[in-house]
């Protein structure tokens, strides 16, 4: 046996035992709970009591979901990384037990100064102080995959050093292989096969190494750099690559307010609604424009600096946007805040994955009821992120399901949605959103941007265009010598005139002069200038429909 496996096998041994005593939780819980408005029976009770002290569980009622949520903290980072996922489906998921995974612990006691500047040194394989001027013993906070220090370059630049926290990627990637053979197991289930628990298992496993890969997170900044390189209303931590590798991301410091700091937004007289406006606009661009995203914007990871500028930090946790899934994804928010349901619906069901005995049509009609519930409840009982995430939770019932990205990008606009509604609680997302959705649209629909198609396959078109007429050539000579034949079969018996001759050529003279016509410019001795005087392209056009005109009525003809 070697170490990766026994490690697994260690590791599967402690996760069964952790899960044992959560079911035995539950069996103790069930117990106490008295069965509606009957109290428990005196011989339930001493069972209860017994069933307690033998195997030395606490008394009392649990709740399911906050169970759940102590038994996935105990399990440590993977299974807490998994629960934050896991909270954002509730397109799979009960809401109660979606609410309940939020509340996972983030915050966990920090790994100490010794093994945070082992962890620096042998990324960088020389001392700290050579690398850093100045490097803070105390953490400024701590998660479960790493910690962020402040420090100084040698230069004396103020930064921000993210440590990831050692061992943690053997401890994750034993993790991932249990939960993979776990899903695969599930996966042969009937019921539980519609969820997909093999493919919800293999984005969290994608989506997590590349967490681990600090490179990325540093990619993923720049990238937002670059997004809004021309809006100074976004700023995005500066990103020094030498002091950065695989566990370590140095990241330029950023004073700034959180969103959630009344006291200190008030006393820097900060105009909460127009902060907030621009932070829906700074959402939008990411989904709609630039199909790039946090995933993650919550308050924690979002600062105001200035007066009116917004700063994202914690960039890991990213989605991206196929163009057909972006366009989509518009389509729906679009023919959402102007209230077309039905539009909308139809939408929504081209961002799902269907399996064959979904259910579209009901889907449809279910999104549109919930919609126009919201048209008549108002925002302040009804907000539009409320609305997306009821009608994304109607999908699993119909067995319609949505991509990680989809779900991020609906936690985006629901988090910021929330962030806008604690610096104004009068902001209406929809109405905040339509001046820009509205211009995005216009963009997409311009002449220009239409054009960009035709613009990129035109190296293919002008190919084609100058083999053409060497193609009609040899095509026309196959023809007259009778190495190429064109069948025609009647449908009846009934004997027809046959055409003139020269009604039958028409057609292929027509094409001929049109190619002609239209790569007049590169024929040899060809007059460039009258050519474009006389406007050829046009007249070769005209050609093509003589063409198509009497191609159409002699096929007609034949027909009849």
């Amino acid at each position: 046996m070697n170490l990766k496996t026994y490690a697994e096998i260690r590791r599967l041994l402690s996760v069964t035992s952790i899960l044992v005593q959560f079911s035995i939780d539950l069996i103790v819980s069930y117990l106490y709970r008295p069965r509606g408005l009957r109290k428990r029976s005196f011989s339930r009770r001493m069972v209860a009591v017994a069933v307690r002290l033998l195997l030395r569980r606490p008394a009392g009622i649990i709740r399911f979901q906050v169970r759940l949520r102590q038994t996935i903290e105990r399990l440590g980072p993977t299974y807490v990384k998994l629960g934050q996922i896991m909270s954002l489906r509730e397109d799979l998921l009960p809401r109660r037990i979606t609410y309940e995974l939020r509340n996972l612990q983030t915050k966990v006691p920090p790994i100490s100064y010794e093994e945070a500047k082992q962890v620096v040194e042998s990324e960088f394989n020389v001392p700290l102080r050579h690398i850093y001027k100045e490097f803070a013993p105390k953490p400024v906070g701590a998660a479960s995959l790493a910690q962020a220090h402040i420090a100084y370059l040698r230069n004396g630049q103020k930064v921000v050093v993210k440590v990831q926290r050692p061992g943690i990627i053997p401890i994750m990637t034993n993790d991932l292989r249990i939960m993979k053979r776990l899903a695969w197991i599930l996966q042969r289930i009937p019921y539980v096969r519609d969820f997909q628990p093999q493919k919800l298992i293999q984005e969290f496993s994608d989506y997590t190494m590349k967490e681990l890969d600090f490179n990325q997170e540093g990619k993923h900044a720049d990238i937002f750099r670059e997004n809004f390189k021309d809006d100074d209303n976004v700023i995005l931590p500066k990103v020094y690559w030498e002091y950065t590798t695989k566990k370590i991301l140095t990241l330029e410091f950023i004073e700034g307010v959180k969103p959630d700091d009344s006291e200190k937004l008030k006393k820097l007289g900060i105009n909460g609604p127009r902060v907030a406006a621009l932070g829906a606009r700074v959402v939008i661009k990411q989904l709609f424009i630039d199909g790039f995203f946090h995933g993650d914007p919550h308050p924690g990871n979002l600062f105001i600096v200035g007066n009116e500028k917004f700063c994202m930090i914690d960039l890991g946790m990213t989605g991206q946007f196929t163009p057909k899934t972006m366009n989509a994804m518009f389509l729906y928010y679009y023919y959402l805040i102007i209230r077309d349901f039905e539009t909308a619906s139809k939408y929504m069901v081209g961002l799902t994955e269907t399996i064959p005995n979904s259910d579209i049509a009901g889907f449809r009609a279910e999104i549109e009821e919930i919609g126009k519930k919201w048209i008549g409840a108002g925002f302040k009982n009804y907000s539009l992120g409320k609305l997306i995430l009821n009608s994304m939770n109607m999908g699993a019932r119909y067995k319609l399901y949505f991509n990680k990205d989809i779900m991020l990008a609906i936690k985006a606009i629901v988090t910021i949605e929330a962030v806008g509604y604690i610096l104004d609680p009068n902001m209406n997302l929809a109405k905040v959103s339509l001046p820009m959705m509205s211009e995005i649209f216009i963009g997409r629909i311009s002449p220009m941007r239409m054009a960009k198609p035709i613009l990129r396959a035109l190296p293919d078109y002008l190919d084609f265009i100058e083999q053409a007429p060497a193609t009609l050539l040899r095509t026309m000579g196959m023809v007259s010598s009778g190495k190429f034949q064109i069948e025609m079969v009647e449908k009846t018996s009934e004997k027809r005139p046959s055409e003139p001759p020269w009604k039958l050529w028409l057609p292929f003279t027509a094409l001929a002069v049109g190619l002609f016509l239209l790569t007049a410019d590169s024929v040899p001795g060809g007059d460039i200038a009258l050519t474009r005087s006389l406007q050829l392209p046009v007249l070769s056009l005209v050609s093509f429909g003589v063409a198509a005109w009497y191609s159409l009525r002699f096929w007609r003809m034949r027909r009849a």
